[in-house]
């Protein structure tokens, strides 16, 4: 007798010959059933029925979604342009630039540019098997409505100013703080696949009194925080002589050191400061690979390891990356740690691959970054079929992961229990589409860059 329960369909991902349930646990020859928008059961025993969906993974490992804790969609627009810059510079002569010319469009377009920003990266991400990211961004309700169209998981880190930046790129201070309550209550759909975290963009483009607004709403609100701590060494000597403090010092002092605060970049820190974000249960998001392009510096990580401070990963914008892929990034981590320190012992394949996935999942705050029965269903199917990955060592399977794997390897990405890339092919988007229209604002953007250098 048919029931309804018997009727509804199921995504069953069959026949895996490794399922990664996080850095230390590797199942082998087992399938997932995911129910609704989370993981079912794993097991030997899972028959798919006629009405499921099924994914054959047989001669693949799946894996919990890679996590992007710190990105700027907005600078998909800016690949490839950066001269050898500073940050400082770079800033002035790349990026407050491209902001200026696209703040000259007209409001139609500027909501055109956006949704295409973040569609394109929405699709670059899920094709490496990103299935969550955490973006500073130039705020437009057109980002969120992207994430939403291509199924991708998007925290907006609503990006908080009030010093430094041209007075021109930014909105009056009473008008942003509206806007930005405005955006929460719109946006901020925890059981969903948008949320909005409190993102004072850096201490020294922020006074104190934002700073502690930030602080009390994201409290009232039950929001996530994030900002730029001591990515560049003169932020640290800046700080210390407008303040008395440095920045992590002045965090503390203000409160703002908490498990809800995740700082991004962290490159210049002393002792005193390491041990703050370990007792405090602020975690670290490091960007490897945009630190080494800025030449910002290096993030100390075997002391904050030794602090207990949870570390995540980041590309950061495209601007000081230039590529959206959690692979490369999980690989620049591990080799910038062990030269930096000149121990190849430093930094393993299984750390890295926890930066990407639990602890990205802990800095963003979703129940995901582990594949066990009851988490969302945030996942990536990943082929080892290819002659860069092979021979495959069985034993030494995250190692060859983590310094083989490619984001082209990724044959599926599920999010939120839906699949929105299958067999390579983003189901979601019409992703040529979506090209051709970001090619054809590029091309006046590139143009109008040099009427608003800085």
């Amino acid at each position: 007798m048919l029931t309804a329960e018997s009727l509804i369909m199921t995504l069953i991902v069959k026949n895996a010959s490794y399922i990664v349930q996080d850095p230390e646990t590797i199942l082998r020859s087992q399938t997932i059933s995911v129910e609704g928008n989370k993981i079912g059961r794993i097991g030997n025993d899972i028959q798919p029925r006629p009405q499921d969906e099924v994914i054959d993974a047989a001669g693949c490992v799946v894996i919990p979604g890679l996590i992007n804790a710190h990105t700027h969609l907005y600078q998909n627009f800016m690949k490839g342009i950066a001269p050898g810059l500073p940050l400082v510079p770079w800033c002035n002569q790349v990026l407050f630039p491209t902001v200026g010319a696209i703040r000259q469009e007209t409001h139609e377009e500027r909501a055109k540019i956006a949704y295409l920003w973040s569609a394109m990266a929405s699709i670059e991400m899920i094709r490496s098997g990103i299935t969550c990211c955490l973006n500073m961004d130039t705020v437009f309700d057109d980002v969120m409505t992207a994430w939403v169209d291509a199924g991708m998981r998007g925290i907006m880190g609503y990006t908080l100013v009030n010093k430094w930046v041209p007075e021109d790129l930014r909105a009056a201070e009473d008008v942003m703080r509206q806007k930005t309550l405005d955006f929460v209550e719109k946006f901020h759909k925890p059981e969903g696949l948008t949320k909005v975290f409190m993102a004072p963009s850096t201490l020294f483009l922020c006074d104190d009194g934002l700073l502690l607004w930030a602080k009390d709403q994201a409290e009232r609100l039950g929001l996530g925080m994030q900002i730029h701590v001591s990515e560049i060494a003169s932020e640290v000597t800046d700080s210390v002589a407008e303040t008395g403090l440095r920045p992590v010092e002045r965090l503390k002092k203000l409160g703002l050191l908490s498990p809800r605060l995740s700082a991004v970049h962290c490159c210049h820190l002393n002792p005193g400061e390491i041990e703050m974000l370990g007792e405090s249960g602020t975690s670290v998001v490091h960007c490897p690979k945009s630190n080494m392009k800025l030449a910002d510096g290096v993030m100390p990580m075997k002391a904050l390891r030794e602090a207990d401070v949870a570390l995540s990963l980041g590309n950061d914008g495209c601007a000081s990356n230039d590529l959206l892929d959690m692979w490369e990034e999980m690989r620049a981590a591990v080799m910038l740690a062990r030269i930096s320190s000149m121990n190849a012992d430093e930094c393993s394949p299984q750390d890295a691959f926890r930066m990407a996935t639990v602890n990205g999942a802990r800095t963003c705050q979703i129940d995901a970054g582990e594949i066990r029965e009851g988490k969302l269903a945030d996942m990536a199917v990943v082929s080892l079929t290819g002659v860069h990955i092979n021979p495959l060592h069985d034993a030494d399977l995250l190692n060859s992961l983590v310094f083989c794997g490619r984001a082209a390897d990724v044959k599926d990405t599920i999010i939120n229990g839906r699949v929105v890339m299958r067999d390579r092919r983003i189901t979601t988007l019409d992703e040529a589409a979506i090209i051709n229209a970001a090619g054809k604002i590029e091309a006046p953007l590139y143009h109008n860059r040099s009427q608003f250098a800085f």
